[in-house]
């Protein structure tokens, strides 16, 4: 391996503190090193994030769709993953924990510490209650997500389907409200819509890979 290899890889650890996270608990007991999750991890996280957010339009499509699966292949890469469908649950792993999970806590900040902000962008009436309990949503999907940390399998399935349900929906909204009311405020048809639709597709193809596999697996049993 080059210098400069090493020194992007260096790089993408320090932009995605999940990823030396959970390679580190990839095969520790469960709930090892919570501290450093709540204390580290996702504060160091929320901090690059908000860094990305700042680039107009791409910044946090750039983070979910390209560094973390490039933090997911280097999971695979350094544990020395073979097997096709064991690579595919290490991506969901990843969308799940980071996406769904830091993610979920990043909208609930948004949806309630900034929440006349949001709603103004979004081209909502400020201090509806339905945007507390939007928040209040993405806090529980949230924290099922970081405990798929430690607890994967069936847990992930369910959050896959659940957000990607629920992020379709999402989409239909802000596209239906562009259309009936005109609504093109920059989160109503900008990078929210687009990750409402690029992301659960994304969810959805791996969870069919890993569950198509899972099922022969049984069926050859």
């Amino acid at each position: 391996m080059t210098t400069t290899q090493k020194l992007l890889e260096k790089i993408l650890d320090l932009a995605v503190p999940f990823g030396p996270f959970l390679r580190e608990v990839d095969t520790c007991r469960p709930f090892l090193h919570w501290k450093r999750l709540l204390l580290f991890v996702i504060p160091r996280t929320f901090f690059i994030y908000w860094l990305f957010s700042l680039i107009p339009f791409v910044g946090t499509i750039i983070y979910m769709a390209v560094l973390v699966p490039l933090s997911a292949r280097r999971h695979i890469n350094l544990k020395k993953i073979k097997e096709k469908v064991d690579a595919v649950n290490i991506y969901l792993w990843y969308f799940t924990v980071i996406l769904i999970g830091f993610g979920g806590i990043w909208n609930f900040i948004g949806h309630t510490i900034m929440a006349d902000t949001v709603a103004t962008q979004i081209g909502w009436a400020v201090g509806s209650p339905f945007q507390i309990e939007l928040a209040f949503y993405t806090l529980g999907s949230a924290v099922a997500a970081l405990f798929a940390i430690w607890i994967r399998g069936h847990m992930i399935t369910a959050l896959i389907i659940s957000k990607s349900i629920f992020l379709y929906g999402a989409g239909y909204v802000h596209i239906h409200d562009a259309i009936v009311n005109q609504n093109y405020s920059p989160l109503n048809i900008g990078t929210p819509l687009v990750a409402d639709i690029i992301f659960p597709t994304i969810f959805l193809i791996l969870l069919y890979i890993s569950l198509k596999t899972e099922f022969q697996r049984q069926s050859t049993e």
